[in-house]
């Protein structure tokens, strides 16, 4: 009673005492290096060109799933690898409830330390002009969240199928969603990067900032909460059937 989240700070904790989330800050602050050498040599680029150009073309495909993938599957992957998940079962406590307390503790963690990457990135980038363009910070912060929403729960759920799910995610990633989901349109339909991308273009509203088959703002984010939903709800049913002996 004292504590009605047990699971989501137990995780918090063994994330914060982790090596993984080190590395996905390290990774949140490359924008922010990018947006350094930006700022040596610009090429006739306005800053929020820039930053709508680093959204696009690294942050959405790139850094935000495998930021996102090195946490989620790190959850409950590492703790059917270490042999603790038995021990977490013996509580009374669902496995649903399991799943989404890990899921919230991935969310949380990822969303904030890309946000701070972000913000960092923005504020070098936009400098004076930084007060000028929080349409465009906003906007990127709520298809940052909505990525890691997606792309979390896919994760978790690859981590309790797949034995090497980090290996597994990685060429989903890069191959599906960075290389495939980039320069064939048929794929860019089934892949989270472009609904991700298709919030942050509907959100800021700019004829200069395009995305060819953009979704719609709110048939984009019914799309990424049927895909959480979905893949929960496959965690759940996986964690209930395995052997954890």
């Amino acid at each position: 009673m004292l504590d009605p989240l047990p699971i989501l700070g137990l995780t918090l904790r063994q994330f914060i005492g982790g090596r993984a989330i080190r590395i996905v800050f390290l990774f949140s602050l490359v924008p922010a290096l990018f947006a350094l050498i930006y700022l040596l040599e610009p090429g006739g680029t306005t800053a929020r060109e820039f930053f709508a150009g680093i959204f696009q073309e690294f942050i959405a495909p790139t850094l935000l799933p495998i930021a996102t993938l090195i946490l989620a599957t790190s959850a409950l992957g590492n703790e059917v690898e270490d042999r603790t998940m038995a021990y977490l079962v013996l509580k009374p406590i669902s496995r649903a409830r399991i799943v989404l307390e890990k899921f919230a503790a991935v969310a949380a963690a990822v969303t904030l330390l890309l946000w701070e990457g972000t913000l960092l990135a923005y504020l070098i980038a936009m400098r004076g002009d930084a007060g000028d363009n929080i349409d465009q910070l906003l906007a990127i912060f709520v298809a940052e969240l909505v990525g890691v929403v997606g792309y979390g729960a896919l994760f978790m759920a690859i981590s309790l199928i797949v034995p090497r799910a980090l290996l597994a995610g990685l060429i989903y990633s890069l191959i599906w969603e960075s290389l495939f989901g980039r320069f064939i349109p048929g794929i860019r339909l089934i892949s989270v990067r472009h609904y991700v991308q298709s919030i942050y273009v509907r959100l800021i509203d700019n004829p200069a900032i395009e995305l060819d088959e953009a979704m719609r703002l709110v048939p984009a984010l019914i799309v990424i909460t049927l895909l959480a939903a979905a893949t929960l709800a496959i965690a759940t049913w996986r964690l209930r059937t395995m052997n954890l002996e």
